[in-house]
């Protein structure tokens, strides 16, 4: 190798070893996927829980983003925002944080429908509830036999 070639390879500008893309952590997928599960599971848009929760579309948009490899900004989102997006789907923080069990029953469809709603519209819908299962029973006693 001459002089010549030493100097240009000196000077020439080396290439960037390519940093690996950061990755999502195990935390931040766990809260994407309950996110995920919990929104769809309560039959609600990105949009409707956004609005619910008071935060913005692109809020959800990017916490959910993670489940495709892709972090984002809300990758991990503050406590307060954590906090209303838990309120909205019915839930504690710490559930979203949780890992899903396999022992936990489903949730019915009523229970994804109270999911985010006032106390006091949850009270309402229970009090119906509970005057139709009485009425269901009622219905369903066998009339007493005649001697």
């Amino acid at each position: 190798m001459t002089l010549k070639s030493e100097v240009v390879r000196a000077i020439r500008p080396r290439t960037v070893e390519e940093v690996p893309a950061p990755r999502a952590t195990d935390l931040a997928v766990r809260l994407a996927e309950q996110v995920r599960h919990l929104r769809t599971q309560a039959g609600l848009t990105q949009a409707e829980l956004a609005a619910r929760a008071g935060v913005t579309v692109e809020t959800v948009a990017r916490l959910e983003r993670v489940l495709r490899g892709r972090l984002s900004a809300n990758a991990n989102p503050s406590l307060e925002t954590m906090e209303r997006i838990g309120t909205a789907l019915g839930v504690e923080v710490a559930e979203l944080l949780s890992a899903p069990s396999k022992n936990k029953p489903r949730d019915d469809r009523l229970a994804a429908v109270l999911r985010g709603v006032s106390p006091a519209t949850k009270r309402r819908v229970i009090r119906v509830a509970e005057a139709l299962v009485r009425e269901d029973r009622v219905e369903a006693k066998p009339s007493s036999r005649r001697r």
